[in-house]
């Protein structure tokens, strides 16, 4: 199989070299700018650069469009009729239209919200299908992107709130950490880097006991003992749903145009 890439920005850099590395595939890129290109080539002898987009299209089993969103569909128009049935197409634009990018193409469009955990090769990718994808379709799909991380399908409704869960959710969880660490250090003896460093390996230890089969409730029933310490901690969080229900808010309003529009009563 031969996988192109479209756009070498963060998220078609890291595919480009995931897939290189992954898939024993080749893999080809192209990038407006041809220097942007040589530099993800670089990576990995496994990626070369395409002259063109022409090149991608007649040459790659599997085209992965991560341009920006505005020049998705010219990408779609241009390459689109080029490519066979049996050709995957697969974008990480989040508002492609793909009901939309099916009537420029034979091949069946596919969108994909991936995360930067995939460099770790773990986390969800997820995806969203047009109506009556075929079957087969979606294996190929999924074959291609299990070893970067769990493919996890979505309907294209629920995917502003999946991408935040899987997308955003490192940098969450990332802010979480440095606001508990600069916390710690304001109300104790210890430094930042030192409560950051405590907390860094205390989730790295979370994430093992979930990966081992723990759930969240089991977590927190094994270490909250009725009445002690860890119960009166937790009494600061108990507005945290409402912390995270505006959160979800605030995306959904960014994301549909609309970021200063005021919340739901």
């Amino acid at each position: 199989m031969t996988i192109g890439i479209i756009g070498t920005g963060n998220m078609g850099g890291m595919l480009a070299a995931l897939f290189a590395e992954t898939s024993g595939d080749r893999v080809l890129v192209f990038n407006r700018t041809p220097e942007k290109a040589a530099l993800v080539a670089a990576r990995h002898p496994r990626i070369e650069v395409a002259q063109d987009l022409q090149t991608i299209a007649d040459m790659c089993d599997a085209v992965f469009i991560c341009t920006r969103a505005p020049d998705g569909e010219g990408v779609v128009r241009d390459i689109g009729p080029r490519l066979m049935p049996s050709s995957l197409l697969v974008t990480t634009i989040s508002t492609a239209d793909l009901a939309a990018w099916r009537r420029l193409t034979p091949a069946a469009p596919v969108k994909i919200v991936p995360s930067l955990t995939q460099w770790a090769k773990a986390g969800v990718i997820v995806v969203i299908y047009p109506e009556a994808t075929h079957p087969d379709v979606k294996r190929r799909v999924e074959r291609l992107l299990a070893p970067l991380g769990k493919p996890f399908s979505v309907p294209e409704e629920q995917v502003r709130l999946a991408a935040d869960l899987t997308s955003c959710g490192p940098a969450f969880l990332a802010r979480l950490c440095l606001a508990w660490s600069n916390a710690a250090a304001a109300v104790g003896s210890m430094d930042r880097a030192e409560a950051a460093a405590l907390i860094r390996e205390t989730a790295i230890g979370f994430a093992r006991l979930l990966e081992t089969g723990w759930s969240f409730a089991e977590v927190l029933d094994a270490i909250c003992v009725p009445g002690g310490v860890t119960e009166a901690g937790l009494a600061a969080l108990a507005q945290a749903e409402s912390v995270f229900a505006d959160l979800h808010r605030r995306t959904a309003r960014f994301a549909s145009g609309h970021p200063d529009a005021p919340p739901p009563l």
